[in-house]
């Protein structure tokens, strides 16, 4: 079906669901099935997952077809789930790169999501913001999110605010936004954060590291490159510097933490170096937004 997620790794997603804070100021709680009521209007059917309520199973389909579906109505609250990745050449560094963590863990995202009959966007940002998928409930499958997710490329410079706040502006169905990105823009990523939570968008930030971001490689005279503007600058690293970067890119992570628990806004921060599928089934599981 896809490259990127592997049918085993796929079961394991079906049973999970993507949440939103349904009321401003309320607690975030769970991304209810359906309104309850005696008026609703049937639309569609999807299959029986567990938790569902047993009181919406279609029992003429299980007769005739020997398969459990739930009765979907018109007026069932639905979530715009907003997949929006940083595909700039500083997410291209990591073993495996930032970048292949990001593609993935959207990819598993966007699959609950479908499963879930949710819409679902998708949107890539580097020098300038790609809206690649708009939203939609896909019934035939998410199978255009993958492509598009396999064909990301780390290139470009970062303008994080700036996209998102482009984002932000011509969005008409405000849900639940997750960003994974570095956060590595000179222009700063507050901003575009704030416009989010301006249209009122529920938040997750999936903070992508590396390594080689934290703690600096070698000793001795070397010279730097901005990955994203190839500028250089020769330096002498020893052990006083490299206790400095090491400084700097410790208050960094906090400050970006800190911020985001002090607006409201859900923060992982996840290495490169961990497997997508654990950061999906245990941490991302152990937060606000995914059960």
């Amino acid at each position: 079906m896809n490259s990127l997620l592997d049918p085993e790794f796929m079961e394991k997603l079906d049973g999970l669901a993507l949440l939103g804070r349904r009321r401003r100021g309320g607690r975030i709680g769970e991304h209810q099935a359906w309104r309850r009521g005696t008026s609703l209007e049937f639309e569609d059917y999807r299959d029986y997952q567990s938790g569902d309520d047993i009181r919406y199973l279609d029992w003429n389909v299980w007769s005739r077809l020997g398969r459990l579906v739930v009765k979907r109505f018109a007026a069932e609250e639905d979530m715009t789930v907003h997949l929006l990745v940083d595909a700039s050449k500083s997410m291209s560094f990591g073993t495996p790169s930032k970048l292949h963590l990001a593609v993935r863990t959207a990819a598993s995202l966007g699959y609950i999501a479908w499963r879930r009959m949710d819409k679902v966007a998708l949107a890539a940002f580097t020098g300038d913001l790609r809206e690649t998928v708009a939203p939609a409930r896909r019934r035939g499958g998410p199978t255009e999110i993958f492509s598009v997710l396999s064909g990301l490329q780390a290139e470009g410079r970062t303008r994080f605010s700036e996209s998102l706040i482009r984002y932000a502006m011509r969005s008409t169905r405000p849900g639940l936004a997750v960003i994974f990105s570095d956060l590595f823009d000179p222009e700063g990523y507050k901003k575009g954060l704030d416009a989010l939570r301006y249209r009122r968008f529920d938040i997750l930030l999936i903070h992508v590291l590396c390594a080689e971001d934290l703690v600096p490689g070698g000793r001795g005279a070397m010279q730097l490159l901005d990955a994203e503007t190839g500028e250089g600058r020769k330096i002498r690293m020893d052990r006083s510097l490299a206790e400095r970067y090491r400084g700097v890119a410790r208050d960094f992570v906090d400050e970006a933490e800190t911020y985001c628990r002090r607006q409201g806004i859900e923060y992982i921060r996840a290495g490169s170096e961990v497997p997508f599928q654990d950061l999906v089934l245990a941490y991302l599981r152990g937060g606000a937004f995914l059960r």
